[in-house]
């Protein structure tokens, strides 16, 4: 997995946010998609994928922490989870689908959307 560092998620998060862009929120969908992701109840995928892209505006603009960023992405991976006979594991085992997740993001070519049908 390719090492994340504040200057590869800032260049990323700055190109999504530029004017005109298409916001982080896409790109973080798509992240989770390919770690495997489904939220199984609130908030919507759309709602998760805003929260995200204010953790990561947060890490851009305020405390480039990369290990609180992380943190807090597992967090709500965490929370937004389904529970495994009345429980949840610790935030720590999310850890690595955050990370995961924040790779993908940065990686992200847009490409992972399906390509429109073509019958030539």
């Amino acid at each position: 997995m390719a090492v994340l560092t504040f200057s590869r998620l800032k260049e990323r998060y700055s190109e999504d946010t530029r004017p005109g862009g298409p916001g982080a929120a896409p790109a973080l969908a798509r992240a989770r998609v390919q770690i495997g992701w489904r939220a199984v109840r609130e908030p919507t995928p759309e709602e998760l994928s805003g929260h995200m892209a204010l953790l990561v505006d947060a890490f851009v603009h305020d405390h480039r922490d990369l290990m609180a960023l992380t943190d807090g992405i597992a967090s709500v991976l965490r929370d937004t989870g389904p529970m495994l006979d009345g429980g949840l594991p610790p935030v720590e085992a999310y850890l690595p689908a955050a990370e995961a997740m924040l790779t993908y993001y940065v990686r992200d070519d847009g490409g992972a959307q399906s390509a429109p049908l073509s019958f030539l």
